[in-house]
C-alpha cells in the first residue's frame, strides 16, 4: 500500500496561489510518528491495513497526514470532506498513480483506471452494459442460478454435508457476473477448481498483495507467485477474448440482440460498432476483465459479511425473514423483478453491514491541482486516502456503533432524534465515478439473501475459525462461519 499510495511525486508547496482561502497547511494537520526513511510505512503494510486507519481516524480525528518514504499523504474520513472530493471527480482528482501502476503491470485497467476524456469514453461504455434494462433482461438468468444454488445447499443438507458458504457464493457471484459480462454459462458452483475462478482468485491475491506492500520486490524479481500471475492474466485474457468472438458470431446471426442486449457484453459490443465511439476491442477486454475480478469478488464478501452479522443478532434476522416471507408469500425466491423494490428491511441490513464491514474501506486519490479541503491547502500531485466507511463508527452519528441495527436505515424505525445516515457512508464511491456496477450488485445480493432467509435458518459455527478481515483489494472474510438450518416457511401474510 505504501508503494502504492505515495507513487507520486508529493512535496508540500511553498506558497498557495493568492485565490485560495484557507486556515492551514498540510504540516498543521496531526500525524502518528513514524521512523526515519520509512516514516509510517511499516505500519501500513499488510491485509490488516485499513483497521490502522481506522484506528488513527479515532486517535488523530477525521483529517490527518501521513510520511511514507518522504511522500506525504492526507487521509479524510468525514462524510461532507469526503463527498466533496469525490464530486471533484474525474477533474479535480484523479486515481492513485501507484493504484493505477500496479494494476496496469497485472494488465487491469480499463474504465477505472481511465482519466479525462478517455475515462468518459469508457465509462459510457460501461454504463450501456450495467444500466437497469441490460440487468432486467439478465435477471431470469440470475433467478435460475440462486435456485440452482438453493437445489445444492438443500441436497447437501439432506446427505448431512457440510456447506462452505464462502466457496459457493463466491462461485455464484462469479457464475453471475461472467453471464450478466459475457453471456456465457461456466457453471463455477458445481465444478470445484474452474479454471477461471483459480485464476481471478489468483489474480485477487496479488493484487492484494502489491496494494499492501511496503517494497515493490516484483519490479526487480519476480517470485513463483508473480509469474503465477502473469500466468493467471494471460488465461483469463485469452478466455475473455473467445467469449467476444463468439458474441459477435451470435449477434451476427441473431440481430435483435443489437436491440435488446441481454447482457453487458452484448451491449457493450453495441455501443463500440458505433462509428463514433472510437472503442477499441483493447478496451472492450479490459472492461470485460475489470466487470468480472470486480463483480465476483464484492458481492460475494457483501453477502458473506451480512450471513455473518445476521447469524449474530436473532432479532435481525428475524425481521429480515419476515420481510423476505411476507413478500415471496408461498415462493422459494424471488422471481418476479417488481419485487427488488419491496425489501427496505433487506436493504437496510445491506447498509448496515457495510458500515460495519465496508468491502471498499479506502479510495486513494490525488489532487490535480492546487486546492482546498477542508480549509487546508493541498498542493498539486498530494496524494489523498479516503476512508470510505466515513463515520460508520462514530457514536455520534451512529448510536451504539458496534451494534448490528439494520433499524437506523429505515425512517419510520429510526429513533425519534436521529439523522439519516445515508449520506455518511459512501460504500460504491461516489461523484460521478460512483461504482457503475453498484445496480448489479445490490439485485444479486437482494436474491441471493431473500432466498437464503426464505429457505434456512442461519446459526454461527462453532467449529468454524472466525471471520477475520483480510484485505485482497477488497476486504473479505477469511471465511463465513454460518451453518444454514432448513426451516419449513409458511406463507407470509403480515408483516
Amino acid at each position: 500500500m505504501n508503494e502504492t499510495i505515495a507513487a507520486d511525486e508529493v512535496g508540500l508547496a511553498p506558497e498557495a496561489p493568492a485565490e485560495l482561502r484557507y486556515g492551514r497547511r498540510i504540516e498543521d494537520l496531526p500525524s502518528p510518528k513514524g521512523q526515519p526513511f520509512v516514516g509510517n510505512a511499516l505500519q501500513l503494510s499488510g491485509r490488516q491495513m485499513h483497521q490502522k486507519f481506522t484506528a488513527w481516524v479515532r486517535e488523530f480525528g477525521p483529517m490527518f497526514r501521513l510520511q511514507v518514504f518522504g511522500h506525504t499523504i492526507v487521509i479524510v474520513s468525514d462524510s461532507a470532506t469526503a463527498h466533496g472530493v469525490m464530486r471533484e471527480r474525474p477533474d479535480g482528482f484523479r486515481r492513485n498513480g501507484g493504484l493505477k501502476t500496479i494494476m496496469n503491470e497485472l494488465n487491469i485497467g480499463g474504465v477505472f483506471t481511465a482519466e479525462g476524456a478517455e475515462w468518459r469514453k469508457q465509462r459510457k461504455l460501461v454504463m450501456s452494459g450495467l444500466n437497469a434494462e441490460v440487468i432486467r433482461n439478465f435477471f431470469p438468468r440470475m433467478v435460475t442460478l440462486t435456485e440452482h444454488m438453493l437445489e445444492r445447499w438443500n441436497k447437501a443438507l439432506d446427505e448431512g454435508r457440510a456447506i462452505d458458504l464462502r466457496r459457493d457464493l463466491k462461485a455464484m457471484a462469479l457464475d453471475t457476473i461472467v453471464g450478466i459480462a459475457m453471456g456465457h454459462d461456466i457453471d463455477a458452483v458445481n465444478q470445484d477448481g474452474d479454471p477461471l475462478q483459480r485464476d481471478i482468485d489468483n489474480m485477487f491475491q496479488r493484487l492484494g498483495h502489491r496494494t499492501t506492500a511496503s517494497f515493490p520486490y516484483w519490479r526487480y524479481f519476480k517470485l513463483p507467485v508473480d509469474r503465477a500471475a502473469e500466468r493467471s492474466f494471460t488465461d483469463i485474457d485469452r478466455r475473455v477474448a473467445e467469449f467476444i468472438r463468439n458474441t459477435r458470431e451470435r449477434m451476427e446471426q441473431q440481430r435483435d440482440l443489437q436491440k435488446k442486449p441481454a447482457n453487458m457484453l452484448e451491449a457493450m459490443i453495441t455501443a463500440s460498432e458505433d462509428p463514433e465511439s472510437g472503442f477499441t476491442d483493447e478496451e472492450l477486454v479490459a472492461n470485460a476483465i475489470l466487470s468480472v475480478i470486480g463483480g465476483e469478488d464484492t458481492t460475494a464478501n457483501s453477502i458473506g459479511w451480512m450471513l455473518c452479522q445476521l447469524s449474530q443478532n436473532p432479532a435481525a434476522a428475524a425481521a429480515l425473514t419476515a420481510e423476505v416471507d411476507y413478500v415471496l408469500r408461498d415462493a422459494p425466491l424471488p422471481r418476479e423483478w417488481e419485487q427488488m423494490k419491496a425489501f427496505p428491511y433487506l436493504e437496510a441490513a445491506h447498509s448496515e453491514t457495510q458500515r460495519l464491514k465496508a468491502v471498499a474501506p479506502y479510495l486513494g486519490l490525488t489532487a490535480n491541482a492546487d486546492c482546498v479541503v477542508a480549509d487546508t491547502f493541498i498542493p498539486k500531485n498530494t496524494a489523498i486516502i479516503v476512508a470510505t466507511a466515513g463515520e460508520g463508527g462514530d457514536e455520534a452519528h451512529f448510536p451504539a456503533p458496534e451494534q448490528f441495527k439494520p433499524e437506523r436505515w429505515i425512517d419510520e424505525l429510526r429513533e425519534a432524534g436521529q439523522e439519516d445516515p445515508s449520506r455518511k457512508l459512501f460504500p460504491f464511491g461516489g461523484g460521478a465515478r460512483l461504482c457503475p456496477g453498484r445496480f448489479l450488485a445490490l439485485t444479486e445480493i437482494k436474491v441471493v439473501v431473500a432466498m437464503i432467509m426464505r429457505n434456512f435458518e442461519l446459526e454461527p459455527d462453532p467449529k468454524a475459525p472466525p471471520a477475520k478481515e483480510l484485505l485482497n483489494f477488497f476486504m473479505a472474510p477469511s471465511s463465513v462461519p454460518v451453518r444454514l438450518k432448513k426451516r419449513v416457511p409458511s406463507a407470509g401474510n403480515s408483516r
